[in-house]
């Protein structure tokens, strides 16, 4: 409705345009008609050129000022049309954030749920869980292969590794010095050269015990932007976490006293 109202409205200024184009024809094609005689000394024929010049001068401004009128209209619509296409991308950008957020739901529901199970099961549980985090990790960063590796910093010594691997079966090989670095240099993630020079994805945890854990993906910096960093770091400290509660517990603990371990010690936040 309101696009017809303004091709209506435009339709009628165009009309008076028109009109007031034809009024000037008019006026200037009928000069010799309307200056018959002279006028205070001035000669009839320059009076009537004169009034030609003016009633074509007048159609040139108004012509002017017309078409600065629709250039405004011009510039105003790409700009509607401009903010909606923002506002479209926007919006496309809204519900990939909240596919993605979901994804991150759905793989933390599944992990919350094999860690409470993992708390009634058998030592042995420990295996199957390393194994669905490194998967929880692959389906996370879309990669075909993930390495779960605990590193003792002091010795530089790998004290554990799990790998899960879809379709390519190359080994990940990062030296645990590199990973130290990463530790030292306190950041939260980063893109390490393996010792085949391909490039790998390394998400350390946040705690600070002397055995380490670290997700390593196969994604290089090119695909930095579609990586959830932030949850790989929720896994990270889940591996961890299962490492010093239920592979190496430092003393025996009852049902409870884990549960508040697992409380305790749980470190990272989906951002």
């Amino acid at each position: 409705m309101v696009t017809t109202d303004q091709g209506y409205a435009q339709t009628q200024r165009f009309e008076g345009i028109s009109l007031l184009y034809l009024g000037f024809f008019v006026l200037a094609v009928m000069a010799p008609s309307i200056i018959t005689h002279d006028y205070f000394g001035i000669p009839r024929v320059h009076l009537q050129e004169s009034l030609i010049f003016l009633m074509g001068l007048s159609g040139l401004l108004t012509f002017t000022l017309y078409e600065r009128v629709v250039e405004k209209r011009v510039a105003e619509r790409d700009q509607a049309t401009q903010s909606a296409e923002r506002a479209t991308k926007e919006l496309v950008e809204s519900y990939q954030y909240i596919g993605s957020m979901n994804r991150q739901l759905e793989v933390l529901k599944k992990l919350a749920n094999e860690t409470s199970m993992s708390l009634v099961k058998s030592d042995t549980y420990w295996k199957d869980l390393l194994q669905s985090l490194a998967s929880n990790a692959a389906s996370c960063a879309d990669a075909e292969r993930v390495l779960l590796r605990y590193v003792e910093l002091d010795r530089l010594r790998t004290e554990r590794e799990v790998s899960y691997s879809v379709n390519d079966t190359r080994p990940l090989r990062v030296a645990n010095k590199e990973l130290r670095q990463l530790h030292e240099s306190g950041l939260s993630y980063a893109f390490i050269c393996t010792e085949t020079g391909e490039e790998v994805l390394v998400v350390p945890s946040d705690t600070k015990h002397k055995v380490k854990a670290y997700v390593i993906v196969a994604r290089d910096s090119s695909q930095a932007s579609d990586l959830e960093i932030s949850l790989l770091r929720v896994l990270a400290n889940q591996a961890e976490l299962v490492y010093h509660t239920l592979i190496r517990p430092k003393e025996t603990l009852s049902p409870l006293l884990l549960v508040e371990a697992v409380t305790a010690e749980s470190v990272g936040e989906v951002s």
